[in-house]
């Protein structure tokens, strides 16, 4: 059967009626859910899990840095980062103290030092909502940095 990971956006859970209705919606396209929630306490390299080849990771905001460390270690069908904190907020120096500010210095330098690039997805779409000001590969209009319907349904598309 085919599996869809999908890890939750900063302080955010599987449990959020918009996530249920993503797995939902998945499972009606024949996938098999898992949901990871993150441990925001823990850094982000130590909950780096191993997924199937063939299987789809999904992961809104800061739970799409973890989705892109894990396609970093292994192979998966998609990536689907969706509102993922830019790579360039890792390195600009005003970016990075602002998440410093918010998540803690050891928390950010976790992630500086891990998170690069290059993945072993074999294929990556980047999703933001128009509000949201980034580029990627599928702009959702009249969205910000929140997951929504119109998200979800994109997100479907995709698979």
């Amino acid at each position: 059967m085919k599996k869809i990971y999908i890890i939750p956006g900063w302080q955010e859970s599987s449990k959020y009626k918009i996530y249920q209705t993503l797995a939902m919606l998945a499972k009606k396209k024949g996938y098999d859910v898992l949901f990871y929630d993150v441990d925001w306490n823990k850094p982000l390299s130590k909950q780096i899990f191993s997924v199937q080849k063939n299987s789809v990771i999904i992961g809104f905001s800061l739970g799409a840095v973890l989705a892109h460390l894990i396609a970093q270690k292994y192979k998966c069908r998609k990536l689907i980062l969706a509102s993922m904190t830019p790579l360039r907020s890792f390195k600009d120096i005003k970016l990075k103290n602002e998440l410093v500010n918010l998540l803690g210095q050891s928390f950010i330098e976790d992630i500086s030092k891990k998170l690069h690039s290059k993945h072993c997805a074999l294929n990556q779409v980047i999703i933001y909502g128009d509000r949201e000001g980034e580029q990627g590969d599928v702009i959702i209009p009249h969205a910000g940095h929140r997951l929504n319907r119109q998200y979800n349904k994109e997100i479907i598309n995709l698979l």
